[in-house]
Formats: C-alpha cells, sequence, structure tokens
C-alpha cells in the first residue's frame, strides 16, 4: 500500500483474525503505516511470527491468542 496520507503513527491497532490472509496482510500494511500493533487470532504460533514480522517493521507487537466467540476469552461474538 503506497499511500502517504495514510499515517498511523502514534497509533494502535488492534486486529483480530490477525495471523493469516487478510488478517496478517492488514496487520503488516497497519504497520508499515506507523501503527503498533495487537495482533489477536486463536492459534499463538501463527501469530508470533506476525508479531515478529511487525517488530522488523520497526513497531511494537503484541501477540494475543484468543478466541472472539468464546465467552470464557471475553468474546465480542459469543
Amino acid at each position: 500500500m503506497n499511500m502517504p496520507y495514510f499515517s498511523l503513527e502514534g497509533r494502535v491497532a488492534i486486529i483480530t483474525g490477525g495471523g493469516t490472509g487478510i488478517g496478517r496482510s492488514i496487520t503488516l500494511e497497519f504497520a508499515k503505516a506507523g501503527a503498533d500493533v495487537v495482533v489477536a487470532s486463536r492459534r499463538l504460533s501463527v501469530l508470533e511470527k506476525v508479531s515478529e514480522e511487525v517488530t522488523t517493521l520497526g513497531k511494537r507487537s503484541l501477540a494475543v491468542q484468543t478466541d472472539i466467540t468464546s465467552k470464557v476469552d471475553g468474546g465480542l461474538l459469543a
């Protein structure tokens, strides 16, 4: 994404489903736009890889294993 006016510098993005596919792409593009990123999904091993990619872009990242459909995990869709 080459959008010079799309700046997320100084912001924090929380992205659910950010471990693979479109969510992973969104996570990385938000980091490229300047955001620190909290990336959440069910599989921690996948999240940790994406989180490492974010840090190589010079941004902070936190991987959070969660299932947004689970009441135990505090899911919004439960």
